[in-house]
């Protein structure tokens, strides 16, 4: 076996040195289980998420939005604690949980059940190295996506292409074409982890799995782009034009601007491995592997700027598309910089030091999402029992950070803390919405009319069937 091959594929002791480091995961996944039952109303009363228990319990089912079937895994607890009638707390409590329990199952399976405690680390590093607000915004099917991949990685390597069973293929072959369908981006991700275990030149047998991973995923794509086609993910594209509009001011767009802050005040782990990474390749004279991550990091953090170079574009959705960041950094951290620092005592209280500011930093991070809902609390005092579409003020708007997802919060809100459904949409411009002043028996959301009689009263115990929505600075408009 080459030197590069022991780098790849454990020798017993640096298995012990990892498996150490495995045992702090653990610690670290129980506390973000802890965070996530303690903020749980701040992770799931929150756009995409609150839209998403709304149509689980509305249809007592699973809510798959744009093919993406890879949220069955993330939504199979409160699935089943609404088929179970169980209040709604409850409910949101498990949703929250739920992703928690996805990422550390991934980690358990890569590393006490198939005993790639490396790429168990990969998971826990995408989980905690830069993460804050992604804390809170929880349906990121990329993460999720890329959590799979890991395990498709457990099940693969090391492996013979013949003597694997029948069984062990249906499970990769099925994970992979799974991974396919939680986002779009995976892509970049599959693409570099491929790329970096073929420049560390694996045995022959890796080899051909990772060609044929890359062929199932090809292949894969091609099925979703005919038969799985949908509007959303076209439209996500369109920001490409930017490299058009954007040039050639591409280093002084604000997106990058805020990156270099936020790399200052929560990303922080970025600069310090990116260096540290670097440093490593150039003394080792890995100028191969330098030029190979520095390509994929700046090339994949351009494509992110460039696509969405303005404040418009919310921090927790940036943060959402950075996520390949952390493996790009996890992979030459993980199997190549920790093996050399194998005999240094610096390896055990650097990655606890990284995982306790990990927490650290979420926990820190929900004053943010907590006064989002301290926000409209207040809305649900001013207007108690009223259906309402209120005028947004600049202010709310920045707490709120996005409008279309408050119909559904404030309906959750109001049932898990007050018993009443309440009907109320933030907007910045009420008027335009004149016509939902008819409905007296139906729910109104930003893209749809829900009629009381289709919602279950359990859940949604609607009384008020004779007033119809208040709409704010409709009259003044006609006039």
């Amino acid at each position: 076996m080459s030197i590069c091959e022991k780098i790849f594929y454990f020798i017993p002791e640096r298995k012990f040195m990892y498996r150490r480091l495995y045992i702090s995961g653990v610690v670290a996944y129980v506390c973000m289980l802890v965070l996530s039952i303690l903020f749980y109303k701040e992770r799931t009363i929150f756009l995409d998420a609150a839209f998403n228990v709304f149509n689980i319990i509305k249809d007592q089912g699973f809510c798959i939005q744009h093919y993406r079937f890879g949220d069955v895994f993330s939504q199979l607890l409160p699935v089943i604690a609404t088929r179970a009638g169980v209040p709604l707390s409850s409910i949101l409590e498990a949703y929250s949980a739920g992703f928690i329990i996805y990422y550390f199952a991934a980690y358990v399976v890569c590393g006490t059940i198939l005993k790639r405690y490396d790429l168990a680390l990969v998971i826990l590093l995408m989980n905690i190295l830069f993460v804050s607000d992604t804390f809170f915004y929880i349906p990121t099917q990329l993460t999720e996506g890329v959590a799979l991949l890991m395990v498709i990685y457990a099940l693969m390597l090391d492996r013979q292409p013949g003597a694997t069973r029948a069984v062990s293929w249906a499970i990769i072959l099925l994970a992979a074409a799974t991974v396919v369908f939680f986002h779009p981006l995976v892509v970049f991700v599959l693409a570099f982890t491929i790329a970096f275990f073929l420049v560390g030149k694996p045995s022959a047998g890796n080899r051909k799995m990772l060609y044929i991973l890359a062929a199932v995923y090809v292949a894969g794509i091609a099925v979703k782009s005919i038969f799985f086609r949908n509007h959303y993910e076209g439209s996500s594209l369109s920001g490409m034009k930017n490299f058009v509009t954007q040039f050639p001011d591409y280093f002084t767009i604000y997106s990058n601007k805020r990156f270099l802050y936020s790399c200052v005040t929560k990303y922080y782990w970025i600069p310090v491995l990116f260096t540290g990474i670097v440093i490593f390749y150039a003394r080792t004279k890995a100028f191969r592997k330098l030029v190979f991550f520095a390509a994929f990091f700046f090339g994949y953090l351009m494509l992110v700027n460039i696509s969405y170079p303005t404040n418009v574009t919310s921090a927790f959705y940036m943060e959402n598309l950075y996520i390949p960041l952390s493996i790009f950094l996890a992979f030459p951290f993980v199997f190549d910089l920790l093996p050399a620092m194998e005999k240094s005592k610096l390896v055990i209280p650097l990655f606890v030091w990284i995982v306790i500011t990990g927490i650290g930093r979420m926990y820190l991070t929900h004053n943010v999402y907590s006064q989002r809902l301290a926000l409209e609390r207040r809305y649900l005092d001013e207007y108690d029992g009223r259906k309402i579409i209120a005028k947004a003020t600049k202010g709310d708007t920045d707490t709120l950070m996005m409008l279309w997802g408050t119909p559904y919060e404030f309906l959750l809100l109001s049932v898990a803390e007050r018993g009443v459904p309440a009907s109320v949409i933030i907007d910045e411009d009420p008027p335009h919405r004149e016509w939902a002043n008819q409905f007296t028996k139906s729910l109104v959301v930003n893209w749809n009319v829900f009629p009381y009689a289709a919602l279950p009263a359990k859940y949604f115990h609607f009384t008020d069937t004779t007033s119809a929505y208040t709409i704010e600075g409709a009259a003044a408009k006609l006039k």
